[in-house]
């Protein structure tokens, strides 16, 4: 799955299956022959597309290679390995701890219901031969009829069916919690250290500037990885407000800094700040009333 660009890649084995009663014979006047199989360009074929394909270079399931298996009562069966690329909604808000869906549509491109009706086979999508991705686990593969019914133009009234399998899948958070989440924990935490240091120490404004800039190359990260959206992860809630909060941490100690610099030719505190300051900030900081020390 492929977040910036909202798409799915899969690799796929499409079992199609349907009768056509000109492809029927008897099977004691062919030496009890029950099937045989073909070059699928021989036989017909319905114009089945999925209807999310986002690849510019497909052009259909058929290739000269590829056999059908055709039984004696005119039942044909095609299996075709494909690779596809669907369009897929990507919401990132839980990131990395999201759970997505995407749905592939497979249906008739030209005839309608009453033409080709489309069932799934197995009711939903088989996960036999999935292969264990390093990012994504499944937790189901779902398969839905549809039948949707136009009204404008000549198709007014006239059924369209198709067959809606819905991927469900959720991103394995191990590599992004150990190489993201806890880093940027641990860059908070230690910015808080920045008030320990002492106001005459030359690596007080420095230190709290190197940890800024590492919350930045992480939202930039953050930025490579997920998609151009509306929807902002909370995780990048987490990295944004850390940043205003450190800024305003270098702000503060460049205040502080420059009183103390400044301490030697500065005038007597008003009384009025005195008691704003040492009583009512200090009591909203959880510090007591420093005005009686």
């Amino acid at each position: 799955q492929d977040e910036k660009h909202q798409t799915l890649t899969a690799n796929l084995w499409l079992t199609m299956g349907w009768n056509d009663t000109n492809l029927t014979w008897n099977a004691t006047d062919y030496n009890n022959l029950q099937y045989f199989t073909v070059p699928a360009d021989m036989v017909w074929k319905p114009d089945i597309v999925l209807y999310q394909n986002v690849d510019p270079y497909f052009d259909g399931w058929s290739r000269g290679e590829m056999f059908v298996k055709i039984h004696q009562g005119g039942y044909v069966l095609w299996e075709i390995p494909s690779v596809t690329s669907s369009s897929c909604d990507i919401d990132v808000s839980s990131f990395p701890f999201d759970v997505q869906k995407c749905e592939l549509a497979f249906g008739p491109w030209i005839h309608s219901g009453f033409e080709v009706d489309m069932r799934s086979m197995g009711g939903n999508g088989s996960l036999e031969s999935f292969i264990d991705h390093a990012e994504w686990d499944i937790l189901s593969f779902v398969a839905e009829r549809n039948v949707e019914t136009y009204g404008e133009d000549f198709n007014i009234g006239t059924p369209y069916a198709d067959v809606t399998f819905t991927l469900e899948l959720r991103r394995k958070s191990t590599f992004y919690v150990f190489n993201l989440l806890l880093p940027c924990l641990l860059l908070t935490s230690i910015m808080s250290a920045t008030f320990f240091l002492p106001i005459d120490s030359g690596e007080k404004l420095s230190f709290g500037v190197s940890l800024l800039l590492s919350m930045v190359v992480f939202q930039l990260v953050l930025n490579e990885v997920l998609p151009e959206s509306d929807k902002l992860p909370w995780i990048g809630e987490f990295v944004i407000v850390t940043m205003v909060l450190m800024s305003f941490s270098l702000a503060m100690s460049v205040f502080i800094m420059n009183v103390c610099d400044c301490s030697l030719h500065a005038r007597p505190v008003p009384l009025w700040m005195q008691k704003l300051v040492m009583k009512y900030i200090a009591m909203f900081l959880l510090m007591g009333d420093l005005s009686k020390n």
